[in-house]
């Protein structure tokens, strides 16, 4: 595997890619926590969200809602 593989994020939903993120780009200037917080240990949290993209009115949800998860895959190239 060469080097730019190793070094960037790629999110996929049902084989879709949603997103790709280079890590040399998620440095946090903050100076609280760690400077690059993709290198180390993190977890996943799935959540339902209500209220449409990016938040917004939850008055336009339609209620009651279902919210199933069958199983997650989290891959890493060795």
């Amino acid at each position: 595997m060469n080097s730019a593989c190793r070094n960037k994020y790629k999110l996929y939903l049902d084989d879709q890619l949603l997103n790709t993120i280079e890590l040399n780009k998620t440095i946090n200037k903050t100076g609280r926590g760690p400077t690059n917080p993709f290198k180390q240990p993190h977890y996943l949290l799935l959540n339902l969200a209500i209220g449409g993209n990016q938040g917004g009115n939850p008055d336009l949800t339609p209620f009651p809602s279902r919210y199933e998860i069958d199983y997650v895959r989290v891959y890493q190239k060795k």
